[in-house]
């Protein structure tokens, strides 16, 4: 027995040096027995036209992911896009996988943010080299298949890991999300209501790593080796039984019968560009722009208005108010008395409140320094029939290097060190202490709105803070303001893509809390979006369009009364839209419960195979 042993064991030694001794085809796979590849040949193969090639398949998931986002909403390119990157790494070295994944995510992120540079240079390029760290991802997927492991798995948890990681690193970039793609698949993604925004990137990943199997296998066919048949069953069984299960779940999801009327609510849109030179306009001649456009909805029977962000003068609170009369300095700042009185006149002429954007100011309980008595900060600011405003909600997420710069109180030096990085035109703001919401009144009943800020409503655990407070809903509506002028091409006179990549989330932000938005958008994309994540409701909707993708830059009103979209014109002249009701869901989502424990598990496991890849050397390549 033990020379029948040593017999097999010599034979699958010979047989193992016949398997190294064949030349590789230049992608680290041996080229199958009777092939002829001479060595010049292999070489050439290995240089130039190896590079050329990886180079290409980098190229075409840059444009085949870039595609698949809004605007171009070519969502169906996203179940494929990330296979030619995975393919290229096939073969190639650890460092030069590494090099091949930072390069392409500096492509992809420099062509995708391209809306940042003509704000912040300084803040752009460290940008896209801190995005591009995350395709190191390439290690990952190509150690996986040095293991010959299912990319099918491997692939959608490395990615959703590293997207919930950069959702709070440095506060937090949750955008260009797999997820972002299928936001007008309606029935598709409302598996969001349990998993958030991640289980619908679990699934794209997931057909991305099913394609890439059965390209590996292909080649292994090609060159002569074994195939591992099941795991392609295994992983097209997956893919097939979760499309099923997300369809079934969204259809019985979106025939639910759980709504109730809502209030009216009337939006407003102005087209105010912004640059680092400041707005061509001055803050009263924008105000008054905003209010003309208020004064269409008169006579309407809204029950609340709501404008876009920082649209209004700064100060107008009552804090602030109160402080200056109290300190018998009234005179000196009738301007901001002035435009509190006048916000507070088109109130009544409506007869319901109105929620406007605007700079807050507020004492600094403890100052650190000469002129550093007031905090100001981004703030709703509730104007209900009176000169001043009754309720205020201040922003809690703000953005770095944007409207703060870090270390303040910690290390003032380096503050102000980083604080020459930020244009002065970017007002350095403090957050708000707590999440506020507001109550609307209705004849019937009354109703709670939180009110997220610009980016706020980008980010799903700020969103899902707003309307669950112990597992139980509080708000039944998420109500937008933004302020998008930041991200018009001015120079060529063309609105960027940050506009409807921005509106994409807030359908997210509806499934996943079962709630309805309301957007108000300075420079667009304002617009109204059901609880099922549909969008009802535009400003400045392409006439003809058989999906509504809005116009940025467009001026105008929006009044969700359930009335035909006829006489589009208000009482100033200015365009006046309509939309249906605001419906309010009585249902209370899984994802508003356990927040994000699916990507948190995930995550988890994700950590679990990067240890192994890492530290566990491969027993079989491939």
């Amino acid at each position: 027995m033990a020379k029948g042993r040593k017999k097999k064991e010599k034979e699958r030694q010979r047989e193992a040096g016949r398997q190294s001794d064949r030349p590789e085809d230049g992608h680290g796979l041996p080229v199958a027995a009777g092939t002829s590849s001479s060595p010049v040949k292999t070489t050439v193969r290995a240089g130039w036209q190896g590079y050329l090639c990886q180079a290409g398949l980098c190229a075409a998931t840059i444009i085949l992911l870039t595609a698949s986002f809004a605007p171009f909403d070519l969502w169906w390119l996203a179940y494929f896009a990330l296979a030619p990157w995975c393919l290229s790494l096939a073969g190639q070295s650890r460092g030069r996988a590494a090099l091949t994944g930072l390069l392409l995510g500096l492509f992809f992120w420099a062509m995708n943010v391209y809306w940042l540079w003509w704000i912040t240079l300084a803040g752009y390029f460290p940008m896209i080299v801190y995005l591009s760290a995350y395709w190191l991802a390439a290690l990952l997927i190509r150690s996986a298949m040095q293991r010959n492991w299912p990319i099918w798995l491997v692939l959608p948890t490395v990615w959703v890991s590293l997207e919930f990681a950069r959702s709070y690193i440095i506060s937090g970039f949750p955008w260009f999300f797999l997820a972002h793609t299928q936001y007008a698949q309606t029935e598709l993604i409302q598996i969001t209501d349990v998993t958030g925004q991640y289980g619908v990137s679990f699934f794209v990943a997931m057909v991305n790593g099913a394609i890439m199997d059965m390209l590996l296998e292909a080649r292994r066919r090609q060159a002569g080796l074994p195939q591992n048949l099941r795991r392609l069953a295994f992983g097209a069984a997956a893919v097939a039984a979760s499309l099923i299960a997300m369809v079934c779940y969204g259809n019985f999801r979106m025939g639910q019968k759980t709504f109730s009327t809502g209030p009216v609510i009337g939006v407003v849109q102005q087209a105010v560009p912004i640059s680092l030179s400041g707005r061509s306009e001055s803050s009263e001649k924008v105000m008054q722009r905003h209010l003309d456009s208020i004064r269409t909805l008169a006579g309407a029977g809204c029950q609340l208005v709501l404008t876009p962000e920082t649209m209004f003068p700064s100060g107008i609170n009552r804090e602030c108010l109160d402080l200056i009369e109290s300190n018998g300095r009234k005179a000196e700042y009738a301007d901001m008395f002035d435009s509190a009185r006048q916000i507070g006149e088109v109130s009544r002429e409506l007869d319901c409140p109105i929620f406007i954007g605007a700079i807050s100011y507020h004492k600094n309980p403890q100052p650190i320094g000469e002129g550093d008595f007031t905090l100001s900060r981004n703030s709703v600011l509730c104007f209900d029939r009176s000169d001043r405003d009754s309720a205020i909600y201040s922003k809690v997420q703000l953005v770095p290097f944007s409207e703060y710069v870090p270390f303040k109180d910690d290390w003032p030096a380096f503050h102000n060190f980083l604080r020459t990085f930020v244009p002065p035109v970017m007002s350095q703001l403090d957050p708000g202490r707590q999440f506020t919401s507001f109550t609307i009144k209705g004849p019937a009943r009354n109703w709670s709105m939180a009110a997220p800020i610009c980016y706020e409503g980008t980010f799903d655990r700020v969103c899902r803070r707003m309307v669950y407070e112990y597992g139980r809903k509080k708000a039944d509506i998420l109500a937008n303001i933004s302020n998008d002028g930041w991200f018009y091409w001015q120079w060529a006179n063309h609105a960027s893509t940050e506009n409807a990549l921005h509106m994409s989330h807030y359908v997210f932000r509806a499934i996943e809390n079962r709630v309805p938005v309301v957007r108000a958008v300075n420079t667009g994309i304002s617009c109204s979006i059901d609880s099922n994540g549909r969008i009802l409701a535009m400003i400045g909707q392409k006439a003809g369009a058989d999906r509504y993708q809005g116009t940025p830059m467009a001026v105008g009103s929006l009044l969700l009364d359930g009335k035909p979209n006829v006489g589009r014109e208000g009482s100033s002249g200015s365009p006046l839209a309509h939309g249906p009701l605001i419906m309010i869901d009585s249902r209370e989502s899984m994802y508003g419960r356990i927040a994000d424990i699916f990507a948190w598990t995930i995550s988890m496991i994700g950590a679990v195979l990067a240890g192994i890849m890492i530290f566990a050397r491969p027993k079989e390549k491939v």
